[in-house]
């Protein structure tokens, strides 16, 4: 009996291990099947890495198991609705605040650009050729970094006779010339002022001024001078001494703009030959002069007729418009002769007028009329000069 019933424990003992040995090895396999049913995850948030594992299907499921806070504008990726996958990054760039400024209006934005010119990209701002942006386009991101951008407007640049249109972000005229390479003298004009900010369809232009400095010689003209003298009869004038001009030397100044002259001043002026004058005597000697008439007999007897008469007298030349050289009686017209009016002198009279000297009744005129003289010269200039005079004359017949 004994060992039957040694035989029934020793059987009962080998099932119960190996139920034991079934139990293990279940869960064993299901605490393997389980964990086979978890994902390993890297999260990169900024510069904060963290590894982990999770059975969550999509990637939004995972951020919430970390309870991650996230916004709109952060980027994310993969995608929320992304499949998790074992050994997959999920990479969380934080959007930052920024600002653009353009013409001076601010706009605000929150972007997870790399850079500021994909800032302005993501901004919808389109960026000019000559569009001006601070900081430069490459500067990274950081929070509430501001951009400026100075958006370039039309306007053009008159000099050196052309007119330059173009396009420019520079905000003061000075800045501009300076962009389009354009050197300044130290006397330019330049209009508008160079400190002025620019404007739409600004017209800038640019004066060239230079100046000069020349030396000329100018012509000091003589004098005439008049001395009385009792040794000449009235009437009779001698030069004792010719004139000469002179000679000046003029240091100008002359300014020109673009080119033309402006103006011209004489900063200096001296006489390197004085002009030499010309001396004129002018007989002041009274003589009453012996006129002779032929006799009835033929012969020659002395005058005994003298009468004075004060009359308006004139002077008249060759050179008048109208005048012939030869008078109304035949004579030549010439110094000495003397326009009359017929009624009161005769032809022929021997006068005398004060400031002319002696001439002869020899001509008329359809203005000569009663007192009236016209006394002839060489020249237009002679007669001119003499003008109109009321004399009193002598008049030999």
């Amino acid at each position: 009996m004994k060992k039957l019933f040694k035989k029934e424990n020793l059987k009962q003992n080998k099932n119960g291990l190996l139920l034991i040995v079934l139990a293990v090895m279940v869960l064993s396999i299901t605490a393997v099947g389980y964990a086979l049913t978890f994902q390993n995850v890297t999260i990169i948030d900024e510069e904060k890495q963290s590894n982990i594992k999770t059975r969550e299907k999509t990637v939004k499921e995972v951020l919430d198991q970390e309870d991650l806070k996230y916004t709109a504008e952060d980027s994310i990726k993969p995608a929320l609705d992304s499949k998790v996958e074992d050994g997959m990054k999920i990479v969380i760039k934080r959007a930052v605040p920024v600002t653009i400024e353009v013409d001076g209006k601010n706009y605000e934005l929150k972007t997870t650009a790399d850079n500021v010119k994909e800032a302005i990209k993501e901004a919808g701002v389109e960026l000019g050729e000559k569009d001006i942006v601070t900081p430069d386009l490459e500067t990274k991101l950081e929070k509430n970094t501001k951009i400026h951008i100075q958006k370039a407007i039309p306007c053009s640049i008159e000099v050196d006779g052309t007119t330059k249109e173009l396009l420019t972000a520079s905000s003061t005229v000075e800045a501009v010339l300076k962009e389009e390479k354009i050197t300044l003298g130290e006397k330019d004009k330049i209009n508008p002022p160079l400190d002025q900010k620019i404007e739409k369809n600004m017209k800038i232009q640019v004066t060239r001024v230079t100046e000069k400095t020349i030396t000329q010689e100018e012509k000091v003209p003589f004098k005439t001078i008049k001395k009385n003298t009792s040794s000449l009869n009235k009437g009779t004038t001698r030069v004792v001494q010719e004139g000469k001009n002179g000679i000046k030397e003029n240091t100008i100044h002359i300014v020109y703009e673009d080119g033309k002259e402006i103006s011209r001043e004489v900063i200096e002026s001296k006489v390197t030959q004085k002009p030499i004058d010309k001396i004129i005597k002018v007989g002041t000697k009274q003589q009453i002069p012996k006129v002779t008439s032929v006799s009835s007999r033929g012969t020659a007897r002395r005058s005994a007729t003298t009468r004075t008469l004060t009359v308006v007298a004139t002077g008249y030349s060759s050179q008048d418009p109208g005048v012939n050289h030869v008078t109304s009686t035949g004579a030549r017209l010439e110094k000495g002769v003397i326009a009359v009016d017929p009624s009161v002198i005769p032809y022929g009279s021997k006068i005398y007028v004060p400031g002319y000297g002696y001439g002869t009744a020899l001509d008329t005129g359809g203005g000569i009329k009663g007192n009236r003289l016209d006394l002839a010269f060489n020249s237009r200039a002679e007669a001119l000069n003499f003008g109109r005079r009321s004399v009193t004359i002598r008049i030999y017949q």
